[in-house]
């Protein structure tokens, strides 16, 4: 049994093992976590419990699942509790960090690095992977086992990841306004806003599985929604003088420019 080591189990790290555990893909007994502030919920799971130097000795796959200003104190931690990592199989989730300067800070070259999403935690998270070219194809199977728990994955370039960031891991932020922006206007005119925000989830949430399940094109789907001379195409129009195309757009370039700074 391959023991999986988890090095911070906060909002994602935490969601990816629970997702793991509560799939059934993954025995609780094989996850080790190191974290100063356990949730109930991750104790509650019946992982094993263990400081960093314990980790990094018993377990073959290691979680890198804290943010990026804390990495280089956790990989000088590692370095310091092995003198040998080859044979380890590094994840990385902190955003922005690259696997060259991961390698670099733990001298090894077996890592795959994660874009992963806040919708982990509702179990259909969205998760990037990239991998150096150490990690073999078994080795990069298991890593997409690993968030697949709790969602989809997808395998690309690491030239990508920036753009991935301002799509899967920021998009939920879009989306989340976009769904108040729609329940604000239900209330506007004068439904409840407990009912305001089911309307407004419910219809995203059915609105993307239909787009998964059918693979239809969005622009056929919504000119499906469009009847001639009809009220959906009058608020369609509204949304393109509006700019919402462009504002859109425009969010994801300014969020792979920031993605793209903090890489340098």
């Amino acid at each position: 049994m391959i023991k999986i080591g988890f090095i911070g189990a906060g909002n994602m790290g935490g969601a990816i093992i629970s997702g793991m555990v509560k799939s059934g893909t993954f025995d609780a007994k094989s996850i080790c976590v190191c974290d100063k502030n356990i949730s109930p919920e991750i104790s509650a799971l019946g992982t094993e419990l263990a400081d960093i130097a314990t980790l990094t000795n018993t377990c073959g796959v290691i979680v890198l699942a804290v943010k990026p200003n804390m990495l280089s104190e956790v990989a000088r931690d590692i370095c310091t509790s092995s003198s040998d990592l080859s044979e380890k199989l590094f994840v990385s989730i902190a955003a922005g960090v690259k696997l060259e300067k991961l390698a670099a800070m733990l001298n090894t070259k077996k890592i795959i690095r994660v874009m992963p999403n806040l919708c982990l935690k509702a179990s259909e998270g969205m998760c990037v992977l990239c991998r150096t070219a150490d990690v073999s194809d078994d080795e990069l199977s298991f890593g997409e086992k690993i968030f697949g728990c709790s969602g989809k994955t997808a395998v690309l370039k690491e030239e990508l990841i920036d753009a991935c960031t301002a799509i899967n891991g920021s998009g939920p932020a879009y989306v989340f306004m976009f769904m108040e922006a729609m329940a604000d206007a239900a209330v506007k005119h004068g439904i409840d806003r407990k009912t305001a925000y089911t309307l407004s989830a419910q219809t995203v949430l059915g609105s993307a599985a239909m787009m998964l399940a059918t693979s239809l094109h969005p622009g056929v789907l919504k000119d499906m929604v469009c009847s001639p001379g009809g009220t959906t195409i009058e608020a369609v129009q509204a949304l393109e003088d509006a700019g919402l195309r462009s504002a859109v757009m425009a969010a994801v370039d300014a969020c792979v420019q920031k993605a793209e700074n903090m890489g340098n």
